[in-house]
């Protein structure tokens, strides 16, 4: 069957990304077509219909390693323009606050610092990134900086690949055992595995925001890891799909060909012959401000507001690092990291934010969100979910920049008029399995008003405590994900109603996953006041309606 290309493809065939670059000088910034939009993204110019006179600069950080000097001459970019920054979940920094008529001479300037914005949006390869205390921490295995900059050099400006995937392309290569963070929301992720005697890494393929990568069942040693990146990078290339633009990740094709099919392309490329997955070693670690290092130093996380990093925030660091010879990371997670402290000090006010808080630009930086995602996060429940060590994801719209279902409690803003004016709300997902890629949150309620989603989170946080797991992942793994999401729905909802604190009791007898009937059971008994009706078709759902209207309706 012959699918037509999409609209961006027939773009591409007529004028390749790289060719436009000669052009980029030239274009009236004040008047662009969506055509010229498109192009200037592959080069990390970023303008959009809706708001036409504004620009943003993607810089890309290579695994998020960058020198104080290169960083101080952002920041003083920053200053000299009057530009807000942002630190990015993929390790970069986004310059924000640009105009058409300073745009290009801020993106000139950055590549005669030695710095580049290119490939870092649309349908191209995006940063590598990796564990920030890869190399360094004792639970570091294998270092894949040098992996990384040697995958990195076999598409950055390349002519071939500037622009021409059918889809943006996310990778993650992590070599570190114990990490505080998730890699499987990655189109291609490396994980740190163990075959024999041999240390390398297995193979996941086909993860995005709201899917986890799939195991491929491949092991690779190290010294082979970039000829096999060349493989899936060549494959992808020539057997993408490009006809629907919706669905043309890689997630998609393997939704076509399967992984068996995938495999099967993939050996044209790569030369040597596929080993089967070996044991996977990464487990989960705990974010901590300082960490002790191979080297008898220290790491030092500084925390910023949910990615939003001050010009004078970035001076005082950078003045601090250079007077104590220390180096920065940025981090996945939006935050900073500096190395070589010799004590596990650092003079620098503490935030009261939760570690594992991740927060999409939101509306004062991008057009697509419908409200101002940083601001709304400020008003969550922090201290508790620090002190319990749940990880939060909130995105302003369905795209999920916040990856909120890879993380605890997931959180996607929009407006609803369901229960009355049109007001601010949030979609609420559970269940997130994602340290070993088993699971994504699933969405329990499809609309909770801002001014109720912190009675929700402390009832959720009250059955999390209550069950005596210490970890938010045990506790969706062995109890939340053997129910229904209608039942948590009801649940949840009823328990925030009624001010009932008794934790869920499972029937010894009840069967994995829980029946209907045995949920319908559980809920009869813990709120027989109610006398709820349960539907044939959808046991929970006018329960659902009616206890969200009592809650919040006018």
């Amino acid at each position: 069957m012959i699918v037509k290309p999409n609209k961006i493809e027939r773009l591409k065939a007529r004028l390749r990304p790289y060719d436009f670059f000669p052009e980029i000088s030239s274009v009236d910034l004040i008047n662009l077509t969506e055509e010229q939009r498109f192009y200037l993204r592959n080069f990390g110019i970023y303008n959009h219909k809706l708001s036409p006179d504004t620009f943003m600069l993607r810089v890309r950080i290579t695994a998020g390693r960058i020198s104080t000097d290169k960083l101080s001459e952002i920041r003083s970019m920053a200053q000299r323009y009057r530009l807000r920054m942002i630190l990015t979940m993929r390790a970069q920094i986004e310059l924000h606050g640009l105009e058409a008529s300073n745009v290009l001479e801020v993106w000139k300037k950055l590549e005669i610092a030695g710095l580049t914005t290119w490939q870092t949006l649309t349908d191209n390869f995006r940063n590598i990134v990796t564990d920030p205390l890869d190399g360094e921490s004792d639970a570091s295995r294998i270092e894949t900086y040098p992996l990384i900059k040697e995958m990195e050099s076999l598409f950055l400006k390349n002519p071939d690949y500037v622009g021409t995937l059918p889809r943006k392309f996310n990778t993650a290569i992590c070599g570190t055992a114990a990490s505080s963070h998730s890699f499987f929301g990655n189109d291609l992720y490396f994980a740190l595995a163990q075959k024999g005697e041999t240390v390398g890494f297995n193979l996941y393929l086909g993860g995005k925001n709201s899917a986890m990568a799939q195991d491929a069942d491949i092991f690779v040693e190290r010294d082979k890891v970039v000829t096999l990146f060349d493989a899936v990078i060549q494959t992808y290339l020539h057997y993408g799909l490009r006809g629907t633009r919706s669905k043309t990740r890689l997630f998609h094709l393997l939704q076509s060909i399967g992984i068996s099919g995938f495999k099967t392309h993939l050996q044209s490329y790569y030369p040597n012959a596929l080993q089967n997955a070996g044991i996977l070693l990464t487990k989960k670690e705990i974010i901590k401000e300082f960490t002790p290092l191979k080297e008898g130093n220290y790491a030092f996380c500084y925390r910023s507001r949910f990615g939003e990093i001050s010009s004078e925030e970035l001076s005082v660091l950078c003045d601090y690092a250079t007077a104590k010879k220390l180096s920065i990371r940025i981090g996945i997670d939006q935050n900073l990291y500096l190395f070589g402290l010799e004590k596990p000090e650092a003079p620098f006010a503490k935030r009261s934010d939760p570690p594992k808080l991740s927060v999409c630009a939101g509306s004062r930086y991008c057009s697509l969100s419908l409200f101002d995602m940083k601001e709304d996060a400020g008003m969550l429940p922090l201290d508790r979910l620090k002190r319990l060590g749940v990880s939060v994801g909130y995105s302003g719209c369905l795209k999920g920049c916040g990856r909120h279902q890879h993380v605890d409690i997931g959180l996607i803003g929009l407006r609803t008029a369901i229960y009355g004016p049109t007001q601010k709300s949030a979609r609420l997902f559970l269940g997130g399995q994602y340290t070993d890629g088993k699971a994504t949150a699933r969405l329990i309620l499809m609309a909770v008003p801002l001014h109720g989603i912190n009675d929700m989170i402390h009832v959720i946080l009250d059955e999390f405590e209550q069950s005596g797991y210490l970890d938010f992942e045990a506790f969706s793994k062995h109890t939340l994900n053997h129910f229904s999401t209608d039942f948590l729905a009801l649940w949840f909802l009823t328990k925030c109603y009624t001010q009932k604190r008794d934790p869920l009791k499972i029937p010894e007898s009840a069967s994995l996953p829980y029946s209907t009937w045995e949920e319908q059971l559980i809920i009869d008994s813990y709120f027989p006041e109610l006398e709820l009706q349960h539907e044939e078709k959808q046991p929970f759902y006018g329960g659902i309606q009616e206890i969200s209207q009592r809650l919040w309706g006018e």
